[in-house]
């Protein structure tokens, strides 16, 4: 078995981390608001399905950008089978937003960190997927116990994240989950890519798949959704939040004999 070489560019290893950053931006502004109970049940829901879309998708498209520009198993040959990954993709944005439904519903300590562990374990799972996508034409593998360890460690880190995060007022428990889970899904990702092997003596017919320069491009524009959504959603909050909570206000007054 030969391990892959993986590529540590500074550029692309700050580009990977300003990308995971966006996405956590998203998955955070979601995050702080949908515990809110003044917002009316579809601005919710909305907001659980940015954040889990925002982590999910995050921890897939990134770590295949990782991939398809750090690891070299046989350039010449490389190609990228996506199709499982995005079924698996589908399945794993809804649990998450099951399970975060659940904590914007009841936003206790025990329901955000489970639903933390949970979103945790799915984008840890989305990372080893995405790193075991490449086809090279040889038969490739993954060093079970030491990605084990690293995505149990991004899975407490995210844990911890989603239960600060979650309907958090102070400015320090929205900004240190960006930066540190951020930092710590870059790092999970390169870690993880590194961890795979290549079987130079058994061959397999990996003949379908995107090119390196293909899943460069669909990793970049998925980036550029990432950014349209948080913008439209930062735009779109403030008006919305002040109706909703002047509806909610107005429902109190009339409730009260």
């Amino acid at each position: 078995m030969t391990e892959v070489t993986v590529v540590y560019s500074p550029w692309y290893i700050l580009g990977v981390f300003l990308a995971n950053g966006i996405g956590l931006v998203l998955t955070v502004f979601c995050l702080v608001r949908m515990a809110d109970a003044r917002r009316s049940t579809g601005n919710r829901v909305l907001l659980v399905f940015g954040a889990a879309w925002g982590l999910i998708e995050t921890a897939r498209d990134d770590a295949l950008f990782v991939l398809a520009t750090a690891v070299h198993l046989r350039d010449d040959r490389v190609l990228f089978y996506l199709a499982p990954g995005l079924l698996l993709t589908i399945g794993a944005m809804l649990i998450a937003v099951a399970v975060l439904g659940v904590a914007a519903a009841w936003p206790r300590t025990l329901w955000t960190i489970c639903a933390g562990v949970t979103v945790g374990l799915l984008a840890s799972g989305m990372v080893v997927q995405s790193v075991l996508s490449a086809r090279s034409g040889y038969v490739t593998s993954i060093d079970v116990p030491d990605v084990v360890a690293v995505a149990a460690g991004l899975t407490a880190i995210i844990a911890v994240a989603v239960w600060l995060a979650t309907g958090a007022t102070e400015r320090w428990a929205m900004a240190m989950p960006i930066l540190v889970v951020a930092a710590a899904m870059t790092v999970a990702q390169y870690m993880m890519a590194g961890e795979v092997t290549v079987d130079l003596s058994e061959t397999v017919d990996d003949a379908s798949g995107a090119p390196p320069l293909t899943l460069i491009f669909i990793t970049v524009a998925a980036l550029g959704v990432r950014m349209i959504a948080l913008t439209v959603l930062s735009i779109t909050d403030e008006d919305r939040v002040e109706r909703d909570a002047e509806a909610y206000e107005g429902a109190r007054r009339a409730m009260r004999p």
